[in-house]
């Protein structure tokens, strides 16, 4: 099967999505599809791939701009290339679908299938449009159980639940110690006003003898950094961005992970953290209850009391984090990015 896969940004430049395109290409070539990805920025996945633009359109404020530019070049290049494909995949919002029909038509695909990584904006123009662009859509997939009651709730169209799936160095086991002088809580995320990454400072005031480390970058870094310095809170550290192989190490040298998102599709840090055998305290932001087992700790309010009160007790029960790790560990094993692949592979055949 031939696929053609549109979207802005590629690996090295970071981000859950990038990932999901690379990882979802190298997999669906290894089942036996023709994937080329047409992007904007970013390192070629395929040698097949073609960078649209040097600009970098996806920077463009409103960010819908730029993605109307992307797609609109996007579309002028398959005009002059002439190739056809069977499947557009196309990864976005609304005004990623402005040009699907046309795109669609100049290169012969019988499908459009989008993936929203994403929860949906609250903005009632961008709901409007999304409403009317899907109906040029045959197939929906999400990456979470949020997004797709979001989904649900505009569209009659049939809407899939796939979230992503975990690099394998993730999955390669480390010695793990239960019995530590100190207690390490790792939070991975975008450095974004949805991460409520504040909410992390004031449950560290409430617990100065653990240790919290904020792993990634971002527009609240200098936020989060003058409440850490003017608030003289001690116990929290700001890593910056760390590749797959040092974030590896990290969460084998921490004891719990921590998700205190407002919105979130799935996020797949939890879902790496997991597979390194890491209990998970998080909010049900996206639905994650519906990812997570009873046997992790869900808060449905964004509540520091609660918070504090869960990692207090796994703090003080090595034999719970014992449990809680082995079954993360066997849970994870269902988000390989092979068994990825193969369920979305599924919706494609048929």
């Amino acid at each position: 099967m031939k696929i053609l896969r549109l979207y802005t940004r590629l690996p090295p430049l970071s981000g859950g999505m990038e990932n999901h395109i690379a990882q979802l290409t190298l997999e669906q070539i290894n089942l036996g599809h023709d994937v080329a990805i047409y992007f904007n920025k970013g390192n070629n996945v395929t040698t097949k791939d073609v960078q649209v633009s040097r600009l970098p359109l996806y920077k463009l404020k409103p960010q819908f701009i730029g993605f109307l530019f992307f797609y609109f070049l996007a579309y002028l290049r398959l005009v002059f290339n002439h190739q056809k494909f069977d499947l557009v995949h196309i990864h976005g919002d609304w005004s990623s679908l402005v040009f699907s029909k046309l795109i669609k038509k100049v290169v012969g695909a019988k499908k459009i299938i989008i993936s929203i990584h994403d929860e949906l904006s609250d903005n009632f123009l961008s709901k409007k449009a999304l409403v009317i662009l899907l109906d040029n859509v045959d197939m929906i997939f999400a990456s979470g159980y949020g997004v797709a009651y979001q989904l649900n709730k505009i569209t009659n169209k049939n809407v899939i639940v796939q979230p992503s799936g975990i690099q394998h160095i993730f999955f390669e086991k480390r010695e793990r110690s239960f019995n530590k002088s100190s207690f390490q809580v790792i939070i991975t995320a975008s450095l974004v006003k949805k991460k409520n990454l504040g909410l992390v400072l004031d449950i560290a005031k409430d617990l100065p003898l653990l240790r919290f480390i904020i792993v990634g970058d971002g527009p609240e870094k200098k936020y989060l950094l003058n409440r850490i310095k003017f608030e003289n809170i001690v116990n929290v550290q700001i890593l910056g961005f760390k590749n797959s192989t040092e974030l590896h190490l990290l969460y084998y040298k921490s004891d719990i992970f921590m998700l205190t998102s407002i919105k979130e599709g799935t996020p797949t840090a939890m879902l790496e953290a997991m597979a390194c055998g890491l209990p998970i305290i998080s909010s049900n932001a996206g639905g994650v209850k519906s990812i997570l087992d009873k046997h992790n700790y869900i808060i449905e309010q964004q509540s520091k009391k609660m918070f504090v009160s869960c990692l207090s007790s796994l703090d003080g029960n090595i034999a719970l984090r014992k449990r809680i790790s082995v079954q993360n560990v066997i849970q994870s094993k269902k988000y390989t990015w092979r068994n990825v692949a193969l369920n979305i592979d599924k919706y494609f055949q048929n």
